[in-house]
């Protein structure tokens, strides 16, 4: 094993209970699980192999609400909408993608449940599982994987305690879409705002989360969520502006057999570089619920709620249930109009809430088929264990046999169309254009890397977050201090943000944007599959992770009002690895005038580990103008997030 120098592992068929305040969970590995649903009034959820069912939740982005200057010493705090309580109905209109959209009629609202705070204590740890019939370790918690859903209320103060025990690997997490209002040291990645966990490491997660919807966590460090640990991340709002019987969580991911450390170091190997350009390795399977042929109880005439979200690490699904429409009424945490389509694509780290309604008799069951976007597959590399689909099953009566797997056909997707219930205005006037383009290269090392405007992410030897809060007054608007190869962009407070980011790569990617959700106000280049028809004169679409077509552009905005350190990012793991991320210091001025208090855990990993909490990029304190000694270049010999990586280098991929 490349993953530990004592491994431990656990199988995954332990009974272990994960203990908190709010949430237990346990999570059996067969691939072919039954979960009962849970009433959706539950305030607390439990996970299974299946998923998590959970009261009805979904999310408006209050990141959107300011678009004006305020006061740099007040926190950075954003109004939110109830839009279940304000919403009026329309007639549906019909998309160029066929998609019919409507919006919802008004709800009664309903009490809100009082703030609650809710602990979590994780052991991190090596289970062996066997989701697709091939065992191989993955990263569990609590002795158990697949990992635990967290489910809470909005409002709630979520507590985790995380215990890095996975021997020869460090670990960071990251609250995927969650904007960590006044709580930027809470966001997760590596050498960003936190020093890495070390083995035997403790670390305190502590935030509000104050924003209702799906999101999930993952690790954010070495490309180890590539190894499993990753998890559903639910956000329960009472007056979500719709109402069903029952809701299931349904995760979607790409499964590798070999372990992403080695696969991390064959792939930015200059022999890779040389003999496949650098392509990617590709999965061998497909996984819903961290398993296969997955069974979703039915009862006839009841409304459901299915929360997906593709927590894989290179693949993009095509998703489709047999007979049964899809409403989608949330996106990436945002309330949408209520759009009904046959079939979702969904790149790695995008989240649909839908809605299926049961059929009227409960006598046939029903396939569900989700199918790998293969287009960035490089053939050379495709391995012999090879399969681009799964299947799952609306069970409506488990007297009766399983349908056949479905065959789905990709049909032409427009997450265009999707405009928000809140109706927040195209973001204007822009104040900060930015002009950026992504491509991909070869370092001084010969090694492949993703670039953003030519240069590729190095990490600085100190957190960004820790320079960003200790820089002197005169230096801290000066982006060099950060690193000429972070690729930094300071932003001043309320800002309104423009990138024109043109892909001139042969690939689509998925940028991620921390701290907020962006505006799609253009894209082109997505051809007939993927094409750009926003309704005439609707709000435009807000999501945290937006597609950019195989070389073509997309124009986003955003309103640069939480101040802290944003990562800007390509959510396909391979490309993270591969240095396709920007970082954007958000207000630090404003930042500074918060006076945060740093976590006690923050500073003793750092001091664990020798790594300076003050000083530019470079580590420089005396003169933060003083860059000499900054990291410049990646390691010729990467291993992902292993602390002592081996002398000898991976094998090529495919791995036998």
């Amino acid at each position: 094993m490349y993953n530990n120098l004592n491994p431990v592992i656990v199988s995954s068929s332990s009974s272990s209970v994960v203990t908190t305040s709010s949430t237990s969970s346990s999570a059996p590995s067969t691939s072919s699980t039954v979960s009962t649903p849970t009433s959706v009034t539950s305030v607390t959820s439990t996970s299974s192999a299946l998923g998590s069912t959970s009261s009805s939740a979904s999310s408006s982005d209050s990141s959107s609400s300011s678009v004006t200057s305020s006061s740099a010493a007040t926190t950075a705090s954003t109004s939110s909408s109830a839009p279940a309580t304000t919403s009026t109905t329309s007639s549906s209109v019909t998309s160029a993608t066929g998609a019919v959209c409507s919006s919802p009629s008004a709800l009664a609202p309903v009490a809100t449940p009082n703030p609650a705070r809710r602990s979590f204590t994780w052991s991190v740890g090596w289970v062996r599982a066997a989701p697709d019939g091939f065992a191989r370790p993955f990263v569990g918690i609590n002795g158990q994987w697949p990992n635990p859903t967290i489910s809470v209320n909005r409002g709630d103060t979520v507590v985790l305690t995380v215990t890095n025990n996975l021997g020869n690997e460090s670990t960071a997490i990251h609250f995927h879409g969650l904007r960590q209002i006044n709580t930027t040291y809470a966001d997760g990645p590596s050498m960003v705002t936190q020093c890495p966990i070390q083995p035997g490491g403790t670390f305190v997660y502590q935030f509000i989360v104050d924003q209702p919807g799906t999101y999930w966590y993952h690790a954010h460090i070495g490309g180890q969520y590539i190894d499993g640990f990753r998890g559903p991340l639910i956000v329960k709002d009472v007056n979500a502006p719709y109402r069903v019987d029952t809701e299931y969580v349904m995760t979607i991911s790409d499964l590798y057999h070999s372990e992403a450390p080695p696969l991390i170091n064959y792939y930015q190997s200059l022999g890779n570089a040389n003999d496949n350009n650098g392509a990617e390795p590709v999965p061998n399977s497909l996984l819903i619920n961290e398993a296969q042929n997955v069974q979703f109880p039915m009862v006839a005439g009841k409304k459901y709620l299915f929360r997906i979200i593709n927590v894989g690490a290179f693949t993009p699904v095509y998703l489709q249930f047999d007979q049964h429409s899809m409403t989608i009424v949330e996106i990436d945490g945002v309330y949408t109009s209520q759009c009904t389509q046959d079939q979702l694509f969904i790149t790695p780290a995008q989240r649909y809430s839908v809605i299926i309604q049961a059929k009227a008799t409960g006598t046939q069951n029903f396939a569900i088929k989700a199918s790998m976007s293969v287009g960035m597959f490089f053939p050379p590399l495709i391995p012999a264990t090879f399969n681009t689909e799964v299947s799952a099953f609306l069970v409506y009566n488990s007297a009766n046999g399983l349908p056949p797997p479905l065959t789905i056909t990709p049909e032409p997707f427009d997450d265009s169309i999707f405009t928000p219930l809140d109706a927040t205005p195209e973001f204007g006037p822009v104040t900060l254009p930015l002009s950026w383009a992504v491509d991909f290269t070869n370092n001084a090392n010969g090694q492949r890397r993703g670039t953003i405007n030519a240069v590729d992410y190095v990490a600085p030897k100190v957190p960004t977050l820790y320079t960003a809060m200790n820089a002197p007054a005169a230096n801290v608007n000066d982006p060099t201090i950060y690193g000429t190869h972070t690729t930094p962009t300071v932003v001043p407070y309320n800002a309104v943000v423009e990138i024109f980011l043109e892909n001139h790569d042969t690939n689509p990617h998925p940028f991620h944007l921390h701290g907020h959700n962006m505006q799609l106000v253009g894209r082109s280049g997505g051809g007939s599959m993927f094409p750009y028809n926003p309704p005439a004169g609707a709000a435009p679409m807000r999501r945290d992770t937006i597609q950019v077509p195989a070389g073509g552009s997309v124009t986003l905005r955003w309103v640069a009002n939480n101040p802290g350190i944003q990562l800007f990012h390509c959510h396909l793991e391979w490309h993270v690895e591969a240095g396709l991320t920007a970082t954007f210091i958000e207000a630090p001025t404003q930042l500074q005038a918060l006076k945060l208090y740093i976590p006690v855990s923050h500073r003793t990993v750092c001091a664990n580990q020798s790594i300076a909490m003050k000083g530019n990029a470079a580590g420089n304190t005396a003169d933060y103008t003083n860059m000499n000694g900054q990291n410049t270049l990646v390691s010729a010999n990467l291993w992902g997030s292993l602390v002592n990586p081996p002398s000898t280098p991976a094998n090529p991929y495919p791995l036998n």
